[in-house]
C-alpha cells in the first residue's frame, strides 16, 4: 500500500506542529488525523483502523512509551514511527523494543518532514514485509497440519492392510498340511507383525516421524511371548532399552532384526519341553549411533551347527545379515558356554568404533 492511500495518526502535545505535519502529508495524498494527547489517540486508534502511528516521545500525562504499549497492545496494532527530540539512543532503543517500526529525530528546521515522511514510506514497506511472511509462515503451518493428517492417515492404512495380510497368513498356515509350511508362514506372520507395529504406533503415538523404541520393542516381546510360551513352556522375553526415539524407518529394520533373532532363540535355543529366558537390550550412542544386543539362556554354540539358526532354512540368518549391512551397523555373534549373544552395533559418526556398551536395568515384558 503507498503512502498517498495511507490513513496516519500523530499524536503530539504541539497542535502546531501537528497542523503542519497534516499540510505537509495531506501534499503527498496521505489522510492524516492528529490527537492532542497520548489518551485520546488511544481513543482514536481503538474506534478507528489506522495504518501508521506517528507518536511523540516526550507529553505530558501518558507520555510516548506508555502509549506505545497500549497500542501494541490493540487487537490489530498500527505501524508505529515513534517521534523523539533527543539524539539520546536509549530511547530509541527502548521504542523498538517495545514495539516501534522505527523512529525519527524530531528537529526545528523543515527537514523534519521530509524525514518524517521518508520514514513512514520504509515503515510501510517493511509492514508490507512482515505481512508477507506471516501469510507464508501461515500457509506453511496449514500444509504441515494437512501433511501431518494425510500422514496419520496413511500410517493407519498400512497399519490396518498388514493386519490384513497378517490375518490371512495366519488363515493359511492354519491348513498348510506340512510343518515346515506352517513354521515358514509363522516366520511371514512375525515379520508382518513387526512392521505393522511400527505404523500402529505412529499413527496412535505423538510423533509422525520417530518411533519410541522402548515402547516398541516391548510390545514386540509381548506378542512374542504370547506365541513362545504355553502353560507349561515359558518363553520369557525381557526388554532392557532406554526411553529413546528413532526414525521410523530406522526403526523398521531393528524391528525386522530383533523379531528375527528372538524368534530363532524362542525355537532353536531350548529343548521342546524346556523354558527358558530372551534379553532384548538397546541403547543409543551419540547423535546416531546405537547397540542391540539380543541374548538368551539356551544351550549356545556348542549345541548348534551354524550359530543363529542351525535346525531351519538358513533364511534368518539371512535376513539378520543383510539388515545389518543396510544399517551400516558391525554384527557379532558369540557364546561362551550355555547361551548365545548377538550385536548389532552401529557407532555414532562423530566416534570411531568402541566397545559394546552396557546397557540399563531390566523390565520384563512378560508380567
Amino acid at each position: 500500500m503507498p503512502l498517498s492511500e495511507s490513513r496516519v495518526l500523530y499524536i503530539d502535545d504541539d497542535e502546531g506542529l501537528c497542523r503542519l505535519a497534516k499540510r505537509h502529508l495531506e501534499r503527498q495524498g496521505c489522510e492524516l488525523t492528529y490527537a492532542l494527547s497520548g489518551a485520546e489517540g488511544i481513543e482514536l486508534a481503538r474506534a478507528e483502523p489506522f495504518d501508521l502511528v506517528a507518536l511523540d516521545h516526550f507529553m505530558p500525562g501518558m507520555g510516548g512509551l506508555e502509549t506505545l504499549e497500549l497500542l501494541m497492545a490493540l487487537p490489530s496494532p498500527p505501524g508505529v514511527i515513534y517521534v523523539t527530540g533527543s539524539d539520546e539512543t536509549g530511547v530509541a532503543v527502548a521504542a523498538l523494543k517495545a514495539g516501534a517500526v522505527d523512529y525519527v529525530v524530531k528537529t526545528g528546521s523543515g527537514d523534519f518532514f521530509e524525514l518524517l515522511t521518508s520514514t513512514l514510506h520504509q515503515a510501510l514497506a517493511t509492514l508490507r514485509l512482515r505481512q508477507q511472511k506471516e501469510q507464508v509462515e501461515q500457509q506453511l503451518r496449514d500444509t504441515n497440519v494437512q501433511l501431518e493428517a494425510l500422514l496419520h492417515e496413511m500410517n493407519h492404512r498400512v497399519a490396518n492392510s498388514l493386519q490384513m495380510v497378517s490375518s490371512l497368513v495366519s488363515l493359511q498356515s492354519r491348513r498348510a498340511t506340512g510343518q515346515e509350511a506352517r513354521a515358514m508362514l509363522q516366520d511371514v506372520r512375525h515379520r508382518i507383525q513387526a512392521i505393522g507395529r511400527i505404523h500402529r504406533q505412529l499413527y496412535t503415538g505423538e510423533s509422525f516421524h520417530a518411533v519410541n523404541m522402548r515402547d516398541y520393542l516391548e510390545g514386540m516381546a509381548r506378542d512374542l511371548t504370547g506365541t513362545f510360551s504355553s502353560e507349561n513352556i515359558r518363553r520369557s522375553i525381557k526388554v532392557m532399552a532406554q526411553d529413546a526415539s528413532l526414525p521410523a524407518a530406522m526403526a523398521v529394520t531393528l524391528g525386522v532384526l530383533v523379531n528375527e533373532l528372538v524368534s530363532n532363540a524362542c525355537k532353536y535355543a531350548y529343548g521342546k519341553e524346556e523354558s527358558g529366558e530372551v534379553r532384548i537390550r538397546f541403547d543409543l550412542e551419540g547423535a546416531d549411533g546405537y547397540h542391540l544386543r539380543v541374548e538368551d539362556d539356551g544351550i549356545g554354540l556348542s549345541g548348534m551347527n551354524d550359530g543363529l539358526n542351525p535346525k531351519g532354512t538358513g533364511l534368518g540368518s539371512q535376513i539378520v545379515t543383510a539388515m545389518a549391512r543396510s544399517l551400516g551397523a558391525k554384527h557379532s555373534v558369540t557364546s561362551e558356554g550355555k547361551g548365545l549373544q548377538v550385536d548389532i552395533y552401529r557407532a555414532p559418526s562423530s566416534l570411531p568404533p568402541s566397545t559394546l556398551p552396557e546397557t540399563a536395568s531390566a523390565v520384563d515384558s512378560t508380567s
